[in-house]
């Protein structure tokens, strides 16, 4: 598809969307182009994501005598 001037989009998708999945092709070639039902215009690529729990308080107390621990 990039050899005849047409580029495809396939922006990502979030996790909680549950509707169709639209590829985006843009025609950046002077001459017509056309595509056919079933021409293979992308790939969908499943991945994991982390989605992290961060901590904004930490608390005021330290333990003592453990890994990274500030005592002697």
């Amino acid at each position: 598809m990039a050899v005849k001037g047409l580029v495809c989009e396939l922006p990502p998708v979030d996790s909680g969307y549950r509707g169709e999945i639209h590829a985006i092709i843009s025609n950046v070639s002077n001459q017509a182009q056309s595509l056919f039902k079933g021409a293979r215009i992308g790939q969908l690529v499943i991945t994991p994501t982390v989605i992290a729990d961060f901590v904004t308080d930490l608390g005021t107390e330290r333990g003592t005598g453990s890994f990274g621990s500030t005592g002697e």
